[in-house]
């Protein structure tokens, strides 16, 4: 039932995946939000037949239910569709579950384990645990943060739906979309590039104008610095696949010598301590992409989701135009005066709603992304300083050994 299961020469046990997960989902949820009120955890997670189940745990009634990805996109679909949320910051969905890259190498390790040596084995073995273990913290972490804002947040908590989603012990039967409602949804986001609305509306509020300017630069940034981050975490892990070449070389060629000879002793010794940086940068890189790259990607989600709420607030204020300017109108003609009134008011009572929750929203969006940066930088300079110092001892030992 584990990805894990049909190959059982690596070696590698659910109960070890899911405590290193949940101890690496921990660190990911600490960067990512900064509030200790939470209630609610994903417990346990199974990847069986191509899908992820994620065991959620309601700490205060102790209540633990299965959901699957899909089941979270509903929930979050939910949020989005009802006008009552409009002024509300809605969390990003969590992204799906990906393992193509551990399944690719899998196969690989399948269809040419018979040509490999017991190295080169031993070495596929680990990469593909390392990436397993990686995809699988971050897609634990994802879903977990999720719902960690949804059961955070004042309003969104008490959402019938959600305790649905935390209490029913059985399978939703969520309406999952068709595929014409998917197409739909595509044509949608790439018709927001087109609106004008955004950028072009007269803003009277110095407040969202402020947020607006900043929103549309600050994606552009992040944008940008994910993309560097990714490119960094590639040359990384290029750098540890050239400290294994090196290394596998240099023992090749210290093994040449005859035994105890000092030339070829100092060559091992030497391909010994690259293949200890490979599995160092390995692990680094790992740890640049879940807790920079990824956390650059989670932001730049929730910036958009930023921007979608100015979008539903100037959509709320057009409206109210045009109910103003039809209750002008029905004055003039004294026609429909007073369903004209009635609209007015109401879109007038929702635009300002929205205007005051959405002023919120944006200042908690600022607090929430400052803390976050900041503690996730800070965490991995540390580890970086931490690999660093054990590369150092790697090499000092090389020295050592010329004296």
């Amino acid at each position: 039932y584990l990805f894990w299961k049909s190959y059982q020469s690596l070696d590698i046990t659910h109960s070890t995946m899911l405590e290193e997960s949940q101890n690496e989902t921990q660190a990911s949820i600490s960067i990512i939000e900064n509030n200790d009120d939470l209630n609610v955890k994903i417990a346990d997670a199974l990847n069986e037949h191509n899908k992820v189940k994620f065991y959620v745990h309601t700490i205060k009634k102790d209540i633990q239910v299965a959901r699957e990805h899909a089941e979270f996109v509903w929930l979050h679909d939910h949020f989005v569709s009802k006008l009552e949320f409009a002024g509300l910051l809605i969390p990003p969905c969590p992204p799906k579950p990906d393992f193509s890259q551990s399944h690719q190498k899998l196969a690989k390790l399948q269809a040419h384990d018979s040509e490999l040596t017991p190295e080169e084995l031993e070495r596929l073995k680990q990469e593909i645990q390392s990436e397993y273990l990686a995809a699988f913290q971050k897609t634990v972490a994802m879903h977990e943060v999720f719902l960690k804002r949804l059961v955070c947040h004042p309003k969104f908590r008490n959402d019938h739906t959600l305790q649905v989603f935390l209490e029913y012990e059985h399978e939703l039967e969520c309406k999952l979309k068709s595929t014409r409602e998917k197409a739909l949804d595509f044509i949608r986001n790439k018709a927001k590039n087109f609106d004008s609305s955004f950028s072009s509306f007269k803003e009277s509020d110095e407040f969202f104008d402020d947020q607006r300017s900043f929103i549309t630069r600050y994606l552009l940034a992040i944008k940008d610095a994910q993309s560097k981050s990714a490119q960094k975490t590639g040359k990384r892990l290029q750098l540890s696949v050239s400290y294994n070449r090196a290394g596998t070389q240099l023992g090749y060629y210290g093994n040449l010598y005859p035994t105890e000879h000092p030339a070829g002793e100092f060559i091992l010794l030497v391909g010994s301590a690259l293949k200890k940086c490979e599995t160092i940068e390995k692990r680094l890189a790992i740890k640049e992409d879940l807790k920079l790259t990824d956390l650059l990607r989670y932001y730049e989600a929730d910036a958009h989701a930023a921007k979608d709420l100015l979008i539903r607030r100037i959509k709320a204020l057009q409206e109210r135009e045009r109910a103003d300017k039809a209750l002008a109108k029905a004055q003039q003609t004294q026609k429909k005066v007073s369903e004209c009134t009635s609209a007015a008011e109401a879109a007038e009572e929702r635009s300002t709603a929205i205007t005051h929750s959405a002023r919120g929203e944006l200042i908690a969006f600022q607090r929430r992304r400052v803390a976050a940066f900041r503690k996730g930088i800070v965490q991995y300079t540390q580890y970086q300083i931490r690999q660093a110092r054990e590369q150092q001892h790697v090499w000092q030992q090389v020295l050592d050994s010329l004296k």
